[in-house]
């Protein structure tokens, strides 16, 4: 649950570290794109894998392949995640 929880803040961080030193406002507090869901199932897929006793370079490879895949095909089809409840559009 750690690996996991620790998957998502170095993503979701690393994407606010690098908006903020460019000098923009973070995309990811305004733009909804798809950060957090990617990097919890590459983090979920390699924290499972290793509960299950398979580890190695191939694993890890795995898991980041995945996450990244699925950034890139949010990104292209333009997936958005949904607003909270009594934000306006």
């Amino acid at each position: 649950m750690h690996a996991v929880l620790l998957g998502i803040v170095t993503a979701v961080g690393g994407g606010i570290l690098r908006d903020v030193l460019a000098g923009r406002i973070p995309a990811v507090l305004y733009d909804r794109q798809l950060y957090a869901v990617p990097a919890l199932l590459g983090a979920a897929a390699t924290a499972a894998a290793d509960a299950a006793g398979l580890h190695g370079g191939a694993v890890t490879a795995g898991a980041a392949a995945m996450a990244f895949g699925l950034r890139v095909l949010a990104m292209r089809q333009g997936w958005r995640a949904p607003r909270p409840r009594g934000v306006p559009d």
